[in-house]
């Protein structure tokens, strides 16, 4: 096998090593280099040790064994079985793990969010486990806030404003600059090859392949000098041949070069500063961004366009408008009108731009492509905030809609409340209709202080009735029961504005992971964590207020902001 396996001498207990479990897809792990990167370059001395499932980390072993000290690749198949109960399926996990647990780790670090990663999480030999895990209750734990975090919201909706790798980054501690991104100027000399990957593991977050063929078509006839390389796996053979052989494309064979079935080392090496890289969603994108290769990315279906956008700023996304996008995986769709939503037009006049000059000069991209053609799409291009953090700046539109309104409240209060890292806020342009949307959800915003105040208040009964010599348990019931219609009536208020789903998402799977190991310390944690969400919503009413969205805020919120912000 190609990835390093780490040797049976047990690390200098002076050391400080670290496991980081990935046991996801190629994209996730390549994200996870990033970030496990990012550590290296703040702490040199800290050993890595990758645990990865070697499908998946086998064939990007040549740039996993320049971040991780030592690879376990797992063969899941064959040496992990969970059909045999909890028991059975404990003991082969245990099996499998014998030789990670020959190091003593300091800590242990899951970014997988599966069943089969906490199972592997919990017999991980560590002083500390960060993110999820099984208890010896057989119940999932998560005890760190940033991996609260990703799995209420990642997991639920569209509302996350963070890249994976600094979400991975923030659940490992890393600290970043505004300059851990390379800000290495492209060359603006004219590019003559294109390295296009029109794949995607769902026919949700694909084109068809006649619509690759008019975009190949329009490139090759409007730029002679180009060359179009079309890359995939073995499997997308049959799906290349649909794409270049039709009599269209006849006259441009010689400039149409297959990469199809290849391993991604070779891609990797192909690839140069003369190329640029055009494809759906997927982990092309994010492999070349370790390269610094300029990309153009179509996110379709179930694509969250930031989330997974290559992690490398002057980097363009272009995705639709359309008013279910992104979906869920589960979520049934016949006509796919996002596909439609991103004219061929678009991509082409993008893909021109960047070839003549690696940039998208906004007068002549517009005049080149219709605004007819622009009408249900949004053209991203990635950047960097003052924190670090990789963020997206709207190409085409100087105003926020009321999705990035939030996006960016929420990235602000987030990374303060956990990291206590300040984020600025810069573009809160919006149109008069968005205006209007967001000044309808602000009475909810108050609703859920309110509400989140009264969990405080039942919580504090508790701890005051348990003080007492002689506790009456009746009360201490009929508070928990108080504290239940707080949690229902918030679940009710979320349904009709999804856009404060994020504060009690979170709240709920911070309570079912509550620190404590009696009723006190339990009380004493859902205390502060209705605490937060007050907060949350108060800062998200202060800033409201602040763009005159709201009437006069309610005293108890002005008090509540004067003693936070």
């Amino acid at each position: 096998m190609s990835a390093r396996i780490v040797s049976d001498n047990p690390i200098n207990p002076a050391e400080k090593h670290l496991a980081i479990i990935q046991v996801t897809r190629i994209g996730d792990i390549l994200q996870t280099c990033h970030a496990a990167r990012l550590l290296k370059i703040n702490h040199p001395n800290i050993k890595l040790t990758l645990i990865a499932r070697r499908q998946f980390v086998e064939p990007v072993a040549f740039l996993v064994n320049q971040v991780f000290d030592n690879v376990h690749a797992l063969d899941f198949k064959k040496n992990i079985n969970l059909n045999s109960g909890f028991s059975g399926s404990l003991l082969n996990i245990k099996r499998a793990m014998k030789e990670v647990n020959n190091v003593r780790f300091s800590a242990s670090i899951n970014l997988s969010f599966s069943k089969m990663s906490s199972y592997l999480h919990s017999v991980i030999n560590s002083e500390h486990k960060i993110g999820p895990h099984f208890s010896v209750q057989n119940q999932k734990v998560i005890q760190d806030k940033w991996s609260q975090y990703l799995y209420a919201t990642v997991m639920r909706g569209d509302l996350n404003p963070f890249n994976l790798v600094d979400l991975f980054s923030n659940i490992i501690g890393v600290e970043k600059k505004s300059t851990h991104l390379s800000n290495k100027e492209f060359s603006k000399q004219e590019k003559n090859n294109l390295l296009i990957h029109p794949f995607a593991s769902s026919d949700k977050k694909k084109w068809k392949e006649s619509k690759w063929t008019e975009v190949i078509y329009r490139l090759l006839g409007e730029n002679e000098k180009l060359t179009i390389y079309i890359t995939g796996s073995s499997h997308d053979q049959e799906a290349y041949s649909k794409i270049v052989n039709v009599p269209i494309l006849e006259k441009f064979k010689d400039r149409i070069k297959p990469f199809i079935g290849h391993k991604l080392s070779e891609l990797y090496q192909l690839v140069d500063d003369t190329f640029l890289f055009v494809g759906h969603d997927s982990m092309v994108g994010n492999l070349l961004s370790f390269k610094n290769i300029k990309t153009v990315t179509i996110s379709l279906g179930t694509v969250r366009p930031l989330e997974t956008a290559p992690y490398a700023i002057n980097n363009y996304v272009l995705s639709p408008k359309t008013s279910c996008f992104p979906c869920f995986p589960k979520t049934k769709c016949e006509f796919y009108k996002c596909h439609g939503d991103i004219p061929y037009q678009a991509l082409v006049g993008t893909i021109n731009g960047l070839l003549k000059s690696n940039m998208i000069d906004i007068e002549t991209f517009t005049k080149e492509v219709t605004p007819f053609h622009l009408s249900s799409v949004s053209l991203n291009k990635t950047s960097v905030n003052r924190s670090g953090q990789l963020i997206f700046e709207n190409a085409l539109e100087d105003y926020i809609d009321i999705k990035e309104l939030f996006q960016s409240f929420y990235r602000t209060i987030w990374s303060y409340t956990f990291s206590e890292v300040d984020v600025e806020i810069n573009n809160l342009n919006m149109s008069d209709s968005t205006k209007s949307l967001v000044s309808a959800h602000a009475q909810t915003v108050a609703h859920i202080f309110e509400l989140s105040e009264f969990g405080k208040k039942y919580s504090r009964y508790i701890l005051e009735e348990i003080s007492n010599k002689t506790p009456d348990i009746s009360k201490i019931k009929g508070f928990s029961k108080k504290i239940d219609e707080v949690d229902r009536l918030l679940d009710v208020l979320i349904e009709t504005s999804p856009y404060i789903a994020p504060i009690v998402d979170y709240g709920v799977v911070a309570k079912s992971n509550l620190y404590g190991d009696n009723l006190v310390q339990l009380t004493e944690s859902s205390f502060y964590i209705y605490q937060e969400m007050a907060n949350c919503a108060s800062i998200i009413y202060e800033f409201l207020s602040k763009l005159n969205l709201v009437k006069e805020a309610p005293n108890q919120i002005n008090n509540q902001n004067r003693n936070n912000l």
